[in-house]
């Protein structure tokens, strides 16, 4: 996983979550929905971009993480159980630190699933992948000798 010779992981990767910002982004702006009335502020040094709550951006990454890593990009089998149980973990602490409500959470979980689907459709190969990093500037102009 942390080889930087599979291209097609990491632009796949950014797309991925690119995707899920922008996605998080517009859906709350349209809905507006408050957080919880409970969601006060007793943790320290912590922050919040918004004071939206539909849907929760940390469910739809947690979830788009886990089906990346698990599905659509497989690790090792040993790797499956941790990243469900941490990406399930990620949703329910929404809930239970008072930052969302459950529908927040369990609509995050469903754009979390369908922007996997999405990735899944648009699926870089290793090649446009190369071809993307190098147009990008795939190479520091100051490390060359």
């Amino acid at each position: 996983l942390y080889s930087f010779d599979r291209p097609e992981l990491w632009v796949n990767l950014l797309v991925a979550l690119l995707l899920d910002i922008v996605v998080v982004a517009v859906t709350k702006a349209f809905t507006r929905r408050r957080r919880p009335a409970y969601n006060v502020d007793d943790m320290f040094m912590t922050g919040s971009v918004d004071k939206f709550s539909f849907p929760s951006g940390h469910a739809t990454r947690a979830i788009l993480l886990a089906v990346f890593l698990c599905s659509l990009y497989p690790l090792n089998f040993i790797f499956f159980l941790p990243i469900v149980a941490w990406s399930l973990t990620v949703c329910v602490s929404r809930v239970l630190l008072g930052r969302h409500h459950i529908l927040d959470v369990t609509g995050g979980i469903v754009i979390g699933l369908l922007e996997a689907f999405v990735v899944k459709q648009i699926w870089l190969s290793e090649d446009s992948a190369r071809y993307i990093i190098t147009a990008l500037g795939g190479e520091d102009p100051w490390s060359g000798a």
